[in-house]
This record gives C-alpha cells, structure tokens and sequence, in this order.
C-alpha cells in the first residue's frame, strides 16, 4: 500500500511540473499590420514604423530581403533625420516557470553606428542606431533612463548593405519574474542618413507549472481507492 501511495505521488508530481506555453505578445508576425502595436514618433522628424510586405521600403525606397516568413513585417523608414518607436505591452503572471522574448530583425543602415549614449533623439548630437528593449509598464517610447530593465540590442547591423534577418531569443524569466506588465520597444533615431529597421515573428512566451487534466484524473480515482484497499486488507 506504502508503493501505491508513492506511485500516485509521483504521478501527481509530475503532473503538476507539466509546462503549457502561454503567448503574451499579439500580432508579432505583423500579419495585421500594426494591430496590438503603438507607433511613436519623436517630433520635427521624418517617418515612422509601417507593416509592409515590400523588399523596397515605403518612404526612401530602399530594399529589404522583405518578410522574414509569413506576409508582413514590421519596418521603420524615413526621408530624413527621425526617431520611431514602436512598443506593446505585454503582462506577466508571478508564477511564470520560463517566459522567452524571441524575433528576427534586421537593422540596415546607410550611415556608420553612432551610439550617442543610446538617447533617442535625433535633434542634437550625431545619433545613427537601433535598439531593443524591455520596459517599464509607465516608461515613456524614448525612454532611456529608470525606465530600461533590459536593453537588449543597440547598433546597426553591416553598415551599407541589405542584411538578412537575425534571429535573437532571450530568456527573460529573471527580469519578470515578480509578474505584472511590461513594454517591449524597439527603436531607432537616424540623423546621418537612412536606416530600416526590420522585425518579425515577435514573441513573448511564458511557460506555467500546471497539472495535466488525465494525470489528476488518475490521481483522484487512485486515492478514491486507497480507504477500500485499506479495508479489504484488514
């Protein structure tokens, strides 16, 4: 009887570390163009984010290897010197197990990186840069101070030519793991010359420890059963 009671045990332990992935990111493939998304663009700038389906960009045009799978990307395009950010909120329930940010991105630029401290805005020092980042629920699009949790990209990719997509997965469980809700943003600022930021199939997945409908089935009739074994044995 002492085996039965560890078997059911075990089952139920193992039922309730079963994960199930949960998306908390919407339209991270752009295949409802800018839908669940906030564009943001700095003022007395050129251009903005678009969802596209074009190798050539709406505004310049310059070319782009176009999606990275489906039929629309996320791209951002200028005549001149501008700032764009383009965020989405996302919430994070504390019992999360593994949450995972994932995209592919490319980042073409016309003009060398210039970091600029990573300020994004393109109305004073030279500034030429994309970045990534996960922010604060209230932080503002520009935002580059208290308001950062995490950067996680901040350059251009190679300078001058059409680059193909990189894809980036970063497991960002430590930095939400006291739940509640976050922006994720990427954006540039271009005051030299052009520069396309490309993104698509953006994700944040956050995997929970829950308990399988047929294993806790198995448990409750298993347990159900244990006082009639006891009887019959005494």
């Amino acid at each position: 009887m002492k085996n039965l009671s560890g078997i059911l045990f075990a089952t139920l332990l193992a039922a309730t570390q079963a994960a199930s992935a949960v998306p908390l990111l919407q339209n991270g493939g752009f295949e409802a163009g800018l839908a669940n998304w906030t564009v943001t663009d700095l003022a007395d700038g050129s251009g903005s984010w678009f969802a596209s389906s074009d190798t050539a960009t709406p505004l310049s045009p310059n070319a782009t290897v176009g999606p990275a799978s489906g039929l629309t990307y996320g791209v951002s395009d200028q005549t001149g010197p501008g700032t764009h950010a383009l965020t989405q909120a996302f919430t994070v329930a504390s019992n999360a197990s593994l949450v995972m940010l994932t995209f592919d991105m490319f980042v073409n630029s016309y003009a060398d990186f210039i970091a600029n401290g990573g300020v994004l805005d393109h109305r004073g020092d030279p500034a030429q840069f994309a970045r990534v980042d996960l922010l604060a629920a209230g932080a503002d699009p520009f935002d580059t101070g208290a308001g950062v949790l995490h950067n996680f990209y901040l350059g251009v990719d190679a300078v001058g030519s059409v680059n193909a997509y990189t894809p980036y997965s970063f497991d960002i469980t430590a930095l939400v793991s006291a739940g509640g809700t976050y922006q994720l943003r990427f954006a540039e600022t271009d005051n030299q010359l052009f520069l396309n930021m490309g993104v698509d199939n953006v994700g944040v997945d956050a995997q929970f420890a829950v308990p399988e409908p047929g294993s806790l089935a198995l448990v409750a009739l298993g347990m159900a059963g244990l006082p009639l074994a006891r009887r019959r044995r005494r």
